[in-house]
C-alpha cells in the first residue's frame, strides 16, 4: 500500500562546476520514484542561473510512494545545447517508512566522483 510523501530539497553545497574553473552552474534537480514510463512520478525544481557552488532551491513535492521504494535524486546543469549530468543518488524509503521523517545531507556521486552534496527533508503524511 502506498502512502504520500513530502520531499523537500533544502539547498545543495560544493557542486562541481560543469561549465569550466571560471563558468557558474545553473542547477536543477529531479526527483523520480519509479520507472517514468511505467506510471512512475517525476518531480523537478527551478533552475537557479548563475550559482557558484551552493545553492538554495526550498522547493517540495509530494510523491505516492511504498516502503520497498527508492528515490532518486539527480542534479544537473542547464545549458542552451544539452544539460549537464551533475551527479545522482539513490535514497531507499523503507528508513522513512520506519522512522516518519529523514533531514540529512547526501553525497551526489561516488567515491572519487563525488559532486557535491545535497539536503533533504522527506517526511512520511499520515491521513
Amino acid at each position: 500500500m502506498s502512502q504520500r510523501i513530502n520531499v523537500e530539497v533544502l539547498r545543495a553545497k560544493d557542486l562541481k562546476r560543469e561549465d569550466g574553473v571560471l563558468g557558474k552552474n545553473d542547477p536543477y534537480v529531479v526527483l523520480s520514484i519509479g520507472h517514468t514510463l511505467l506510471g512512475g512520478q517525476k518531480h523537478k525544481t527551478e533552475t537557479h542561473k548563475n550559482q557558484t557552488g551552493d545553492v538554495e532551491f526550498g522547493e517540495s513535492f509530494i510523491f505516492n510512494a511504498k516502503s520497498s521504494d527508492e528515490l532518486k535524486v539527480k542534479v544537473y546543469d542547464d545549458d542552451v545545447v544539452s544539460d549537464d549530468d551533475i551527479g545522482s543518488t539513490k535514497i531507499p524509503l523503507e528508513t522513512l517508512f520506519q522512522s516518519g521523517q529523514i533531514h540529512q545531507w547526501y553525497q551526489i556521486g561516488e567515491g572519487s566522483k563525488v559532486r557535491g552534496q545535497i539536503e533533504l527533508r522527506l517526511t512520511l503524511l499520515r491521513d
